[in-house]
């Protein structure tokens, strides 16, 4: 239903987060939806979706549960997003423009850009977070057991479509 609504979005999106992993074949089990974009792109979404939306587009700052392990060392990790947030159908669904990530008391990271994977959902072209992206992301986090597992995924779908 996203997929078909943001169809004729002219900034680019992308589904993120645990839904893209398990759209792209990554055994994991996701607790919301995430599309990741630009400040344009966000605003956008927020218009194409506005009968959805809980929470209009602002920039918000979090910590994630989850630490980076670097070095042997536990990090905190922090996101900084232009966020807009919506229920669809019972399902949450964040909206993230020009997402960036901060490790411990390093500088922000430039805003994560990529180009996206498209995978069939129901008949509807989406596009994905490439999973090469993802790797990269949590090898570089020390999240080894959620790059393993995209790991795995990637090798399955050689496996069958190779």
């Amino acid at each position: 239903m996203i997929g078909k609504t943001l169809t004729n979005c002219t900034n680019k999106w992308a589904i993120g987060g645990d839904v893209g992993e398990v759209i792209s074949g990554v055994n994991v089990q996701p607790s919301q939806i995430a599309i990741l974009t630009t400040r344009e792109g966000c605003d956008e979404i927020t218009r194409n979706l506005a009968k959805y939306q809980i929470e209009p587009p602002r920039t918000v700052e979090r910590e994630l549960e989850r630490d980076a392990k670097i070095d042997l060392k536990l990090l905190k990790i922090w996101i900084k997003s232009y966020t807009a947030r919506f229920d669809v159908q019972g399902s949450q669904l964040d909206v993230h423009g020009d997402l960036q990530i901060k490790v411990g008391d390093w500088e922000w990271g430039d805003p994560l850009d990529f180009e996206p994977d498209y995978v069939y959902v129901v008949g509807v072209k989406v596009p994905t977070v490439p999973l090469k992206v993802k790797s990269e992301l949590y090898t570089g986090l020390g999240w080894m057991d959620r790059a393993s597992k995209i790991h795995e995924a990637v090798m399955r779908s050689r496996h069958m479509f190779g």
